[in-house]
């Protein structure tokens, strides 16, 4: 790896800045929930894989996307759920006398309550035997070297690009992996994670922000895939050298292999301390993948059935507690965690499902001045001026918030035209300049929203069709119904800021 090309360093550092949270030219209204699961990404566009295999096992046999199953663990019988609570019991010592893991009516596995247990009463704990946090993986006698160098070059980051090589390592060892009830429990073949979906899937996404988003991730992981098949599926006679045993595969089927590896980390890591050695003061930002813990499902209203906090693990001896909220929990209940009201373009890129909540209602809606107005150098200056981009600015709508009143201000200037105008138009982010300005700006904004009304519907009769037609589209219907909601999420976020234009409109008359 010493000795690979500048430009693979190159993609490593993009792929690592990739899972960071990084700026992009928009305005939201602040949020403290934190992205404790996944990380936002800049644009970036870039073709995946476009044919999908399924990897359930590690051998080099093909298998037609279409013919992959939706979820593994629901077509076994529950063994996997089984063997991994036989491995979670018997090795690490779990205690499952008030709790148990099957099949979800939701969506995959459930943990569920065998025994009435009262608010505050612990439900279990997870020790670190059974966790895969980046310290693990830095001090792997296989990826641990390759890690650490690439850990010096791109800083940040690295954690989450550790983890998913470390669970794709895993999962070409098969039976050889002391891991192994967990590694396959995750979602290697599901139809759930956007990494997972085929290119006619993603592409109806187009358009939204969670196709940047998505498209992003897919471009990353690729980067990664090729920067550590060398090391992880080596062909030829270098597979001689490999120091693990596993079964060589295609690299199609490498390449979907480590999709569902980063699709594992997005989805379910939690920011904790629990992998560092020193409290955390090793500079790796701590994501752990920890067992059992991440097979709540996410209650939609906000409240959910258990607490934990991961991050005091140096209090408790290296184990997360997990204990029931208040009120507890009834026996033979599912219990819930909560992943924040975050919006739906991210939940669907980190956790590959949408809220109905309507904390989660969002749209963006963009927007540009016009380049050939006359006075567009000087609109553009009175934009900068309110940290605002003359073209391609993104603004955020959401349900439950009033938007951004920047927002207005951009409306205000672009509508303006007379140069006389402009002289008073650095106060547009204070309020309105003048009722005319203010109905025609008004005005100006409810063509963009019905511009962006079309879209959406268009798009979503457009995926619905497409999930009806099947194999002849390569989408999948529980993928367009995905969509659509998604839609619908920003339909709702839509239809809010129209009746909020409407009021505006009223207290001018």
């Amino acid at each position: 790896v010493g000795r690979r090309t500048m430009a693979a360093c190159m993609a490593c550092i993009a792929v690592s800045h990739a899972f960071m949270l990084a700026p992009v030219s928009r305005i939201e209204n602040l949020r403290t929930d934190g992205l404790s699961r996944g990380h936002l990404c800049q644009h970036r566009r870039f073709p995946g894989i476009v044919e999908l295999r399924a990897s359930a096992s590690a051998e080099t046999e093909k298998v037609g996307w279409w013919d992959s199953p939706k979820r593994a663990v629901e077509s076994d019988g529950g063994m996997r759920a089984r063997n991994l609570k036989f491995w979670l019991q018997e090795e690490h010592g779990i205690d499952f006398s008030v709790v148990d893991i099957r099949d979800s009516p939701l969506e995959g596995l459930g943990t569920f309550a065998v025994a009435d247990v009262k608010g505050g009463e612990v439900v279990f704990e997870v020790p670190k035997s059974c966790c895969i946090y980046p310290e693990l993986v830095f001090e792997d006698r296989q990826l641990g070297k390759t890690m650490k160098k690439l850990a010096d070059v791109v800083g940040a980051g690295i954690e989450v690009i550790a983890l998913a090589t470390f669970l794709a390592r895993e999962k070409m060892m098969g039976t050889q992996s002391s891991y192994q009830p967990y590694i396959e429990v995750l979602p290697w073949d599901t139809a759930l994670h956007p990494l997972l979906w085929t290119e006619p899937e993603v592409d109806l996404l187009q358009g939204t922000y969670a196709y940047d988003q998505v498209q992003d991730f897919r471009h990353q992981v690729d980067a990664a895939t090729q920067l550590f098949e060398p090391v992880l599926n080596p062909q030829g006679w270098k597979a001689v050298f490999q120091p693990m045993e596993s079964e060589r595969m295609s690299s199609e089927a490498f390449g979907f292999l480590m999709r569902g590896a980063f699709a594992s980390v997005l989805s379910r890591a939690f920011d904790s301390d629990l992998g560092a050695s020193s409290g955390g003061e090793s500079g790796l930002e701590q994501r752990v993948l920890i067992p059992l813990m991440d097979s709540f499902n996410h209650d939609n209203d906000g409240n959910p059935s258990i607490k934990f906090d991961a991050t005091i693990t140096q209090k408790t001896g290296h184990k997360v507690v997990v204990t029931a909220a208040e009120g507890g929990v009834r026996a033979g209940e599912e219990m819930a965690g909560f992943y924040g009201n975050k919006p739906n373009w991210q939940m669907l890129a980190n956790y590959g499902f949408v809220s109905t909540n309507p904390e989660c209602q969002e749209a963006t809606l963009e927007d540009s001045l016009c380049s050939s107005d006359a006075l567009y150098a000087r609109k553009a200056e009175l934009v900068a001026r309110l940290g605002l981009s003359p073209s391609s600015q993104l603004f955020d709508l959401q349900v439950t918030q009033e938007p951004s009143e920047l927002l207005f201000a951009y409306q205000r200037i672009a509508v303006i035209s007379d140069p006389q105008e402009l002289d008073g138009a650095e106060k547009a982010g204070e309020g309105p300049l003048a009722p005319v300005n203010e109905k025609r700006a008004l005005a100006r904004l409810q063509t963009l929203l019905d511009t962006r009304r079309k879209f959406i519907a268009e798009a979503k009769d457009t995926a619905l069709k497409a999930g009806e037609q099947g194999q002849e589209t390569r989408v999948r219907r529980s993928v367009a119904t995905t969509v659509a909601d998604l839609l619908d999420s920003e339909a709702a976020a839509v239809k809010s800021l129209e009746r909020r234009i409407q009021i505006r409109m009223a207290e001018l008359e």
